[in-house]
């Protein structure tokens, strides 16, 4: 007679040895599925099968897990080493990839506006910055404000698609949407709307990715340009 040997009483997969690094990538799948609003210490302890208590462990609370997943985010962008003949390229490059990651992620922008990311892939991100525009000769005040600029600019436009995103519209919502807007600009009148009236063909032109890219070269411009500031050390 044949022997069958018993059934393992475990029902399903080993859990994931808990770590920092664990907690961080439960928390980076969660909010690319789900968004930043999505990740709480709850909804990361149920995926790795444990109670919030254990996360306590490993990061002190959700702000500092938002902090952990931004930086972990910010990994995932590439830090070419600044060149004085391409560094306006490279820094074009750097912005865009910076945003296509963030819009992988929805919402870790918020984190980078709540609070200056000091983790060590942001810190290599704002250095790398930094370098490019000392590379195209800005100045040192003139960099350290303009890669803030710069900063803020990525974020803001960040945030701006994470939030068209959570309304989940269909392509036929938003095509309405912006057909409401065109309507909207060209029914104005031109005496009491004289600028809009007479730039509406140009106000709904272009894409994110063309405005976004303008944007920055509107800003290097700038830097280049702008007299540095004078101000007083900060202590």
């Amino acid at each position: 007679m044949e022997t069958v040997a018993p059934r393992s009483r475990r029902t399903r997969p080993a859990k994931t040895p808990l770590s920092r690094e664990a907690v961080v990538a439960a928390g980076l799948e969660i909010l690319a599925a789900e968004g930043l609003a999505a990740v709480t210490m709850r909804r990361v302890a149920e995926a790795l099968d444990t109670g919030p208590a254990s996360l306590y462990v490993y990061v002190a609370n959700a702000q500092e897990l938002h902090r952990a997943l931004l930086d972990a985010v910010m990994g995932q962008v590439s830090s070419p080493e600044p060149d004085p003949a391409r560094w306006r390229e490279q820094l074009l490059d750097l912005m865009v990839a910076a945003l296509a990651t963030m819009d992988r992620y929805p919402g870790i922008a918020r984190v980078a506006l709540a609070d200056v990311p000091t983790g060590a892939n942001a810190l290599r991100h704002a250095d790398t910055m930094l370098g490019l525009l000392r590379a195209g000769g800005v100045s040192e005040q003139a960099a350290a404000w303009g890669a803030d600029a710069l900063s803020l600019y990525l974020t803001g436009t960040a945030v701006e698609h994470s939030i068209q995103l959570e309304r989940d519209w269909s392509e036929e919502r938003l095509e309405a949407y912006y057909e409401e807007i065109r309507r909207t600009f060209a029914d104005l009148p031109a005496e009491t709307h004289p600028h809009i009236a007479a730039l509406v063909p140009f106000l709904t032109q272009g894409d994110g990715d063309e405005r976004f890219r303008f944007g920055v070269e509107v800003l290097l411009n700038g830097l280049l340009h702008t007299p540095a500031p004078t101000v007083a050390p900060w202590r």
